[in-house]
């Protein structure tokens, strides 16, 4: 009996192991076991809550497929030539307020448009109309109508603007709907490359956009030049005679850059003893001063004896004759000098007694000066160069290989070194007055001179500039400003404005570049918008980590 017992037990443990090793198998059609799956867990790591978690993306899936973008809402860019209109609207459905949100650029500032009475007309096919007025704004420059419409179609919109612009704009095209069930789905992928900025921060710094034309740009030819005085109006103050110039007698000597009138005292110089050439200055003076004295009374009294006939008439002519060699001889003398005898006891009696000024011979200003107080010079030195500086001279240096293009040359434009003006010759009353025909051996190059009116410009003297030079070659070309172009490593790029808020970059050739204009020769097309002020900001918009919020506060 106790051995049946035992193999009773050994016969149903055998028959659990033999169950038990079946797992793993399938046992039928309906049976869901699998080899793989615990390499899967592996892969993929499970955590609790994982499994409420895909649930919860797929009714997130779900949702976002039911809420795909509409038709029915909308965004519209609209230039005209003085305002820029950035337009948002949502889903209109009849009888459903719906908020615009309207910005207005004035483009010759680029400000936004406020304190101005803003008409908003809306007409459709079937002759509905609604209209709003809108004369106050939460932001500058953001107009935010709401609008309810009671029958559904295409409407036609008007904006009228009157304040800081006097404007009309048309915009075509916005759907109306009975019902949200009528809204078309659509799903338009947003461009990964554009770049975002806002008009809160374009209204917030110097920015500006300019539409891609047409133009006719004239090729020139690039040549070195230097702003120099006029030669017939500047001048030179030598020393008339061997001197010093003491320095109690010189404590305000006038230096470079002072302006001057003409006839003011420069420096007072005291004539030496004795010249160079062993003549006495000082008594030539005297001596001049002295014989015209005498010329004027000898003149004097034979007038007076010619009237009482007591001479003929051959002695008076003599007399006037040498009263005009007497004043001759003093005014040669007392041209660039003048004597101070204010206060001068014994005048004449010796040469102590007498100082002479030197005068400015011309208005203008003083740009060399080889004055030093207690300073000896010698007759015909250098002592002061005078210009003025009202007419100037622009002396461009031409390559001599690019001298066969300049035949006509009488129109220009210059920039001057640290000043980014472009000045043409024309407006500023400029001519051409020189044209050398010989090459210069060292640079070779040749000049070309321009005369300048430079009394409202006050450019300065001895300035270096870069000349631009007109030649006979036109051409109508698609052309953008300057100011436009963003080097990078050796290329240009652009950023052209897309839409109110979205930016492109793009990469241009150039060609001609004329007066601050520059051919695109690809890159662009004709009717986009570029930025051309302050570009560079749109570009650091572009490399910012996180992109700005597209809120709008109306």
């Amino acid at each position: 009996m106790k051995r049946l017992t035992i193999l009773l037990l050994i016969s149903a443990a055998l028959l659990l192991t033999g169950c038990g090793s079946d797992e793993g198998h399938s046992h039928g059609e309906e049976a869901d076991h699998s080899h793989q799956q615990p390499t899967e867990q592996t892969q993929q790591e499970h955590t609790p809550g994982q499994d409420e978690e895909q649930h919860q993306d797929g009714e997130e899936s779900t949702s976002q497929s039911n809420s795909l973008p509409r038709e029915g809402s909308g965004a519209v860019t609209q230039w005209t030539d003085e305002t820029e209109l950035f337009m948002e609207y949502p889903e209109i459905i009849v009888g459903q307020q719906a908020t615009f949100a309207v910005h207005l650029t004035r483009l010759s500032d680029f400000s936004p448009i406020a304190n101005s009475e803003v008409y908003f007309t809306f007409r459709s096919d079937n002759g509905a109309e609604v209209s709003v007025e809108e004369t106050e704004v939460q932001v500058p420059g953001i107009y935010g109508p709401d609008v309810t419409f009671y029958q559904a179609g295409r409407y036609d919109l008007t904006i009228e603007i009157y304040g800081m612009v006097n404007d009309t704009i048309q915009v075509e095209g916005i759907p109306v709907y009975n019902s949200a069930d009528e809204i078309p789905q659509t799903h338009a992928e947003e461009d990964p490359n554009l770049i975002t900025f806002l008009k809160e921060q374009q209204w917030d710094i110097p920015f500006g956009t300019q539409e891609v034309h047409r133009r006719t740009l004239t090729q020139t030819v690039d040549a070195t030049g230097e702003i120099m005085a006029a030669q017939n109006r500047q001048a030179v103050v030598s020393a008339p005679f061997s001197g010093i110039i003491l320095s109690s007698q010189n404590g305000n000597l006038p230096i470079i850059g002072q302006q001057l009138q003409k006839g003011t005292s420069l420096a007072v110089l005291n004539p030496a003893i004795q010249s160079a050439g062993g003549e006495n200055y000082a008594q030539q003076f005297i001596n001049a001063q002295s014989e015209l004295e005498l010329a004027k009374s000898n003149l004097d009294r034979s007038g007076r004896l010619y009237k009482k006939e007591a001479i003929p008439q051959t002695e008076l002519q003599k007399a006037r004759i040498e009263y005009r060699q007497a004043l001759t001889r003093y005014q040669t003398i007392n041209e660039v000098i003048q004597v101070d005898t204010a206060a001068i006891e014994g005048y004449g009696e010796s040469i102590e007694s007498y100082r002479f000024a030197l005068k400015a011979p011309i208005n203008g200003t003083i740009v060399e000066s080889f004055v030093t107080p207690g300073m000896q010079v010698e007759a015909g030195q250098p002592l002061y160069r005078i210009a003025d500086a009202s007419k100037v001279w622009l002396k461009a240096n031409v390559p001599a290989a690019q001298q066969s293009r300049i035949a006509h040359a009488s129109q220009a434009a210059f920039r001057v070194q640290g000043n980014d003006r472009l000045y043409e010759v024309g407006e500023l009353d400029g001519r051409l007055i020189s044209r050398t025909n010989s090459i210069d051996p060292q640079s070779r190059t040749l000049s070309l001179i321009y005369e300048l009116d430079n009394t409202k410009n006050g450019l300065p003297l001895g300035m270096f500039s870069t000349v631009h030079i007109n030649t006979n070659t036109q051409e109508n070309v698609l052309a953008i400003p300057q100011s436009a172009l963003i080097e990078e490593e050796g290329n240009y790029n652009v950023y052209v404005h897309v839409s109110g808020e979205s930016f492109r970059k793009q990469r241009v050739t150039t060609g001609i570049e004329h007066r601050g204009w520059v051919e695109i020769t690809s890159g662009l097309q004709g009717g986009e918008h570029v930025v051309t002020k302050n570009a560079y900001q749109v570009k650091l918009a572009s490399l910012s980590s996180e992109a700005p919020s597209h809120g709008h506060s109306h």
